[in-house]
């Protein structure tokens, strides 16, 4: 699988690289490839179908589903591949399964969920939804979110690498201690950024 470079864009740039990506499959141009970004700016991203809310930084609406997740502090990354006959249901679960491997492989015992998302599910962390990577605890730490056209398929994923609970507090209109209930941090794990970045990057371009 290509690797498109790890890159710091603009909340517009990253969405349409990563929707330049899947249209490109779905036309049959192109190869299936991948990228590692963060954000120049803090962001909130909606997903495909979500009601756009007002926040006090950018708004960006995401080519895949899920919820609102705000961006600044994590790592993203972004898959396009062909589907080459498998169900969204199984790529999802293949691909949530290896990613606690990889993080298994940094001492991260992660499980994954088995329930759908409720509550306050307008922010995507609030609750980890099906096949998204939790600790024992509850807390999310990965987020996922997947587009499937009929040939191919944009997979989105981000993990925080830190985490200010009061900004984001803020940011979101949400209590700070609500928020440290909900979400952890690679900081918080005790897992470097560079030992996760070069994981991922082993992961996604086998």
């Amino acid at each position: 699988m290509r690797f498109l470079g790890y890159e710091k864009l603009s909340p517009e740039e990253n969405m349409s690289r990563d929707e330049g990506m899947l249209l490109s499959l779905e036309k049959g141009n192109g190869e299936p490839s991948f990228r590692i970004y963060t954000w120049s700016e803090l962001c909130v991203s909606i997903g495909l179908n979500q009601q756009v809310k007002e926040f006090p930084v950018k708004v960006v609406r995401r080519p895949t589903g899920g919820g609102a997740l705000l961006h600044g502090w994590d790592l993203s990354f972004s898959v396009a591949d062909y589907r080459n006959g498998k169900s969204p249901l199984s790529i999802y679960k293949e691909f949530s399964l290896k990613l606690k491997e990889l993080f298994s492989a940094l001492g991260v015992p992660l499980e994954v969920e088995k329930s759908k998302a409720g509550g306050r599910a307008y922010f995507c962390f609030f609750f980890p939804s099906f096949g998204e990577l939790r600790t024992p605890s509850g807390k999310k730490l990965v987020a996922l979110a997947m587009r499937t056209l009929s040939k191919a398929f944009l997979l989105h994923g981000s993990v925080y690498v830190r985490f200010d609970y009061k900004r984001a507090g803020e940011i979101l209109g949400l209590r700070e201690e609500e928020l440290k209930e909900r979400i952890t941090t690679l900081e918080e794990l005790g897992v470097s950024e560079e030992d996760f970045r070069r994981l991922l990057y082993s992961f996604l371009s086998s």
